[in-house]
C-alpha cells in the first residue's frame, strides 16, 4: 500500500485557464408557451454571470394530454402575440412540412433570441440531434436541418452554433442509443459541412465514464468535446437525502476515467468537460451547494485534483482539471413564486441576495488569480461547514460564524496554496466575525475524521490545520466564545 503524507504532496496547482462555463437547457421566449408557467427569459442573465454557451432540449410543437391526444398549453396564444415569430413557422413549415418545420423554428429562434439578447455572445449547441433523427429513415431530414440551420445562422446570427450536441447518456436503461447511428450521424453532419465549404463545429457528447468500457468507447471516437454527467454531482443520492461530507475528489475521479477511455478510444485529444451540481437535489433539507460549497466545488475543479488513495493497486497521482465546466440549470429558480404574504416576485439564482448566490461564486472563481477560495461581500456560515482549502475572506468582505457554527478543516490544503501549502488556512483580509454565545459557542476543528476526502480518516491531533492568518493592515478579526482546536496558530 503507498502512503499519502504531507511531503508527498508537493505539487504547484496552477488555476486551468477557462473562459466561462456552459449551462444546459437554459430558457428562451417559447418555454411559456410550451408549458413552463411565467418562466423567466434567462439567457442575458446567464451571459452576464459568466455563461458563454447555452444548450437547450429539444420539445415537441405538441403535449399529449392524459387521453393521449396531442394539444397545445399556450402556443396559439403566444403567436399570436409575436405574429414575426407565426410568420416565421408557418414559413418553416410550408417549406419543409410540419415536422422538420417546428424542429428548424424551435432552434433558429433559440439560436436568434441568444445572439440577439448578448450581441453575439452566446453561443449554442444545437441538439441532441441522436434523439431529434433516431433512424436511418431519418437522414434526409437530418441533412436538411444541419444544412438550413447553417444557412440561417450565416444569414442571422454568424458563429452562433457553438456545436452539435449529439447524444446525452447514450448508455441509460431509457436509450440504449446504437454506435453505429450515432457515428452516422456524425458523418451526415460532417458531409453537409464539407458541402457548404465552412469549418466543421465541433460534435459534443454527454456520456458517463462508469459504464462498461466496451459501452463508452464507441461514443467517443468522432467527439471533439465529451461531458461527463451526472458523476460529478456530489451532493446528489438516492434516495435525495443531506449530505454532510461532499466527496469533491470524485470530480477528478470521473475525469481521470473518462481521459483514460478516450485514450482507449485512440481519440486522446478530446477535450474532457465536466459538469458541475448547480441545482439543491434535496429539497427538503438545507440548500446543497451552499454558497461556500459552490465556491469550493468550482475552484477546486479548476485545480489539479489528487485522486485515490494508494489502494487497490493504483497508484495516486494529481489529474490534470478539465477543459471546460458546465452547470445544470436550476430549474426551480427561474420563474415567478407567491410568498406567505400573498405577492408574487421573479427570483433567480443569479439575482443577488437569493439563497446560496451561486452566480456570485462561481464568478468569483473563475475570474480570480489566486489558488484559494476567496469571499467577497459578506457571508454567513452556520451549521456545519466542511472546508477543504484555503479561504481568504477579501479585503472589504466580511465574513460571519454564527453561534453554534463548526467548522471543520480538512488536514491538506487541497488548493496548494499560502503561507503553508500543506495545510488549510483561513486567511482574513477584511473582516471575521465570529459570534459565539456562551450556551451556542463556535467551533473551529480537524476534519480528520471526515470519509469522504483522500487522506484516510483517523483521530484529529495537533497541526491539523492552519489556523487563523491575518494578512494586511486592513484585517479585523473579532472572536466571542469560540473554541480553535487543532490548529498550528490560534
Amino acid at each position: 500500500l503507498i502512503s499519502i503524507c504531507f511531503f508527498s504532496l508537493n505539487f504547484t496547482a496552477i488555476l486551468a485557464e477557462i473562459n466561462g462555463f456552459g449551462m444546459f437547457n437554459v430558457y428562451f421566449s417559447i418555454d411559456e408557451a410550451l408549458g413552463y408557467q411565467d418562466v423567466r427569459d434567462d439567457l442575458s442573465e446567464a451571459h452576464l454571470a459568466g455563461c458563454r454557451l447555452v444548450t437547450h432540449y429539444f420539445r415537441q410543437e405538441h403535449s399529449l394530454s392524459d387521453e393521449d391526444k396531442p394539444f397545445w398549453f399556450g402556443l396559439e396564444d403566444w403567436l399570436e402575440a409575436n405574429p414575426e415569430a407565426a410568420e416565421r413557422l408557418q414559413t418553416w413549415k410550408n417549406n419543409y412540412g410540419e415536422s422538420l418545420g417546428w424542429k428548424l423554428f424551435f432552434y433558429s429562434t433559440y439560436l436568434l433570441e441568444a445572439y440577439q439578447k448578448t450581441q453575439g455572445g452566446l453561443k449554442v449547441l444545437v441538439g441532441e440531434i441522436y434523439g431529434m433523427f433516431p433512424s436511418d429513415l431519418d437522414d434526409v431530414d437530418l441533412r436538411s436541418f444541419v444544412t438550413t440551420i447553417l444557412e440561417f445562422e450565416a444569414a442571422n446570427c454568424p458563429d452562433s452554433i457553438g456545436g452539435w450536441y449529439v447524444v446525452e447518456e447514450p448508455n441509460s436503461s431509457a436509450k440504449r442509443y446504437h454506435p453505429d447511428r450515432y457515428e452516422s450521424i456524425v458523418a451526415l453532419i460532417q458531409a453537409s459541412e464539407a458541402d457548404m465549404e465552412i469549418s466543421p463545429r465541433p460534435i459534443y457528447i454527454d456520456i458517463s465514464p462508469y459504464r462498461k468500457r466496451s459501452q463508452v468507447i464507441p461514443f467517443l471516437k468522432s467527439a471533439d468535446v465529451i461531458m461527463i454527467s451526472p458523476d460529478a454531482y456530489i451532493w446528489a443520492r438516492v434516495p435525495p437525502t443531506y449530505v454532510e461530507e461532499a466527496q469533491y475528489e470524485s470530480i477528478h475521479h470521473a475525469i481521470r476515467s473518462m481521459r483514460s477511455h478516450a485514450k482507449a478510444s485512440k481519440n486522446p485529444d478530446s477535450r474532457i468537460e465536466v459538469v458541475l451540481q448547480a441545482y439543491d437535489w434535496n429539497s427538503k433539507g438545507p440548500l446543497q451547494p451552499s454558497h461556500i460549497n459552490m465556491h469550493q466545488q468550482v475552484n477546486y475543479t479548476l485545480q489539479p485534483g489528487w485522486v485515490d488513495r494508494g489502494v487497490y493497486a493504483i497508484r495516486p497521482r494529481w489529474e490534470p482539471p478539465p477543459d471546460g465546466i458546465w452547470f445544470w440549470w436550476w430549474h426551480d429558480c427561474k420563474s415567478k413564486k407567491r410568498t406567505p404574504q400573498g405577492d408574487i416576485i421573479e427570483i433567480n439564482r443569479w439575482d443577488k441576495g437569493t439563497e446560496g448566490e451561486w452566480a456570485e461564486a462561481i464568478q468569483t472563481e473563475l475570474s480570480k488569480q489566486q489558488q484559494p477560495v476567496q469571499i467577497r461581500g459578506t457571508e454567513r456560515w452556520q451549521g456545519i461547514i466542511h472546508i477543504i482549502g484555503d479561504v481568504i475572506v477579501s479585503r472589504n468582505a466580511t465574513l460571519i460564524l454564527e453561534a453554534g457554527t463548526t467548522v471543520k478543516f480538512a488536514t491538506w490544503d487541497h488548493f496548494q496554496s499560502g503561507a503553508d501549502s500543506n495545510l488549510c488556512e483561513l486567511i482574513v483580509r477584511g473582516k471575521l466575525l465570529v459570534e459565539g454565545t456562551p450556551s451556542r459557542q463556535v467551533l473551529l476543528t480537524s476534519d480528520a475524521e471526515n470519509r469522504r476526502l483522500s487522506i484516510r480518516p483517523r483521530k484529529p491531533r495537533k497541526a491539523d490545520w492552519y489556523g487563523i492568518r491575518t494578512d494586511g493592515t486592513s484585517a479585523t478579526v473579532m472572536i466571542e466564545n469560540c473554541q480553535i482546536q487543532y490548529a498550528i496558530q490560534k
